[in-house]
């Protein structure tokens, strides 16, 4: 088997129309794009490209690959857990309401997501394998920084592959259809984790802490997620120190006032980070540790998204309202928050018709609970009896998900369409990916399994005093409770999965908290299956799958 099994071939992009070409048209030998530094920068725009995929969708049926809508590349690291489910899933993706013989290794969806995965990997390598052999014309601190970014875009992937399939190949050299591997074995998680430690250390040491651009990341995010693997290894004391370097050294800050384009606007300093405008660091974003940037309309490929469309109600054919910008555009609620999630994570907070908000993170700036009827509805298709414009239509926080559910409270993180088509499938606006306020709280959690409450405090409380929160106590640092936490603070941002598998409370808090899920997940399903066809096709070794689906 060649590493196209692995990483379902090797190709390389040039973006010379755009730098956030994400259709990535152009296919250029490696051999001719790898001579200069621009021809390096350009593979790395394609790597950035693949990268940003992760919020874009899967279409099994119709393109069969990452990158096109429909299911949500993020929906199976954040979906089936204890604050997400879905009660009107894609065909591919099913497998998070439905578990049991929807998750198999023929599962067409985590196999595109495997090859996606290691499509970066094998890309990543090639990057920094021509930069090491030095036959091209960058400077030595050229190269080092190329080399750099790669490394971190490897870890990157395997950060995903390790906590999606736990132990996997490690591929460290470029494919190039000359080096045909069919003796894959699974490395064992302490030598992905070392190979992951010493890219991102690399990447800490070079990456610049200030961006060159929006598009491209930053040494704060490698100094992320260097101290999320010291924490999946048990090395708290390690992951403190790179924490604490970067909250306390950095240029990064949490967003404790209202900035920006919309200050003159309701709202509230927690949501201004996630307008339009306002997302990168150059906008003023001093939370942003990475930013995944998008752009309509760009010749050579868009850069978009279906966050929105996954995440926010379908209110149009749910109740009759019309889309509009206000509105957020076009939903088609495929992933929704569960009942605790929106019953118990903010305590009271979320409940319809509650006007004494505790807890900014669930205001109605945060969260979506109702609409005013507007002049331009067309009253006779709403489904509610004698509704007049300047009414509240509540929505729905509480349910037993027998059905599709298109009225339901939402996140407003997402929020975006263009007035020039308000049914715009795909959102082109620019996408906060990782922040600061993540950071704190994996600092608490740290803390907490070290054994100290009292610094695990120091950094729940910055996060919940940003929310005019009631500050937390002592003893409420427990890991349940920093994972509520994460959710009140991260709901649909961070990988909900990985963060619960790391703590091992997914099974625990998801049949706990999951009235869909819980029923049907589990000790099998805290590993994803093995592709059977990589499987298959690796006749020179033999790999047995995760436990529970052989």
């Amino acid at each position: 088997m060649s590493i196209a099994l692995l990483a379902s071939g090797c190709f390389f992009v040039s973006c010379q129309d755009s730098e956030l070409d994400q259709e990535t048209p152009h296919l250029i030998a490696a051999d001719n794009l790898y001579k200069d530094k621009a021809g390096f920068e350009s593979g790395l725009y394609g790597v950035y490209s693949l990268v940003r995929n992760e919020r874009s969708g899967v279409s099994v049926k119709k393109a069969g690959k990452v990158g096109t809508s429909n299911a949500l590349v993020i929906g199976c690291m954040m979906g089936g857990t204890d604050v997400i489910t879905s009660s009107y899933p894609r065909t591919e993706s099913q497998f998070i309401v439905y578990w049991q013989d929807h998750l198999n290794p023929q599962n067409t969806y985590m196999r595109l997501i495997w090859e996606w995965l290691y499509k970066i990997v094998n890309s990543s390598n090639t990057i920094i394998n021509r930069a090491e052999n030095g036959e091209h014309s960058m400077t030595p601190d050229d190269t080092k920084y190329i080399v750099a970014e790669a490394k971190f875009m490897r870890a990157w992937a395997y950060r995903h592959l390790t906590y999606l399939y736990g132990e996997v190949p490690l591929s460290v050299e470029e494919s190039n259809g000359t080096n045909i591997r069919m003796d894959w074995t699974r490395s064992s998680l302490d030598e992905v984790f070392k190979f992951m430690e010493s890219d991102l250390k690399e990447a800490v040491s070079v990456l610049s802490a200030t961006p060159l651009n929006d598009v491209r990341v930053v040494k704060g995010a490698a100094q992320h997620y260097l101290a999320e693997l010291y924490v999946r290894m048990g090395r708290y004391n390690d992951a403190i120190t790179v924490g604490k370097d970067l909250i306390e050294k950095g240029p990064h800050a949490l967003i404790t006032e209202r900035y920006g384009k919309y200050t003159d606007q309701p709202g509230v300093a927690y949501m201004d980070m996630f307008k339009d405008g306002n997302t990168n660091i150059s906008e003023g974003n001093t939370e942003a540790l990475w930013v995944f940037p998008s752009e309509y309309d760009v010749e050579g490929g868009k850069g978009r998204n279906i966050m929105r469309r996954e995440l926010i109600s379908d209110y149009n054919k749910a109740i009759g309202l019309a889309y509009s910008v206000e509105r957020g555009g076009r939903g088609q609620d495929r992933l929704c928050a569960t009942n605790y999630m929106l019953t118990e994570a903010y305590g009271d907070d979320l409940v319809t018709g509650n006007e004494t908000i505790q807890d900014d993170r669930a205001s109605e700036h945060a969260w979506r609970k109702y609409f005013v009827v507007s002049d331009y509805d067309d009253l006779s298709k709403i489904q509610k009896d004698d509704v007049k414009v300047g009414d509240k239509l509540w929505m729905t926080t509480v349910s037993e998900f027998k059905g599709r559910e298109s009225f339901r409270v939402n996140t407003r993180k997402w929020d975006w369409t263009r007035a020039e088509n308000v049914k715009e499938t795909y959102g082109y606006n620019d996408h906060l990916y990782l922040r600061l306020a993540d950071t704190y709280l994996l600092m608490a959690e740290a803390y907490v399994k070290d054994g100290n409450a009292g610094e695990a405090l120091k950094y729940v409380n910055a996060i919940r005093e940003r929310a005019n929160a009631v500050p937390a106590t002592a003893g409420d640092m427990t890991i349940d409770y920093i994972l509520d936490e994460r959710a009140r603070e991260l709901y649909s941002e961070e990988h909900r999965r990985y963060t619960l598998l790391r703590n091992d409370k997914w099974l625990e808090r998801t049949k706990a908290h999951n009235v869909v899920a819980g029923p049907k997940v589990t000790d099998r399903d805290k590993l994803y299956p093995i592709p059977q066809n990589f499987i298959d096709a690796n006749v020179e070794s033999t790999i047995s799958n995760n436990p529970g689906y052989n």
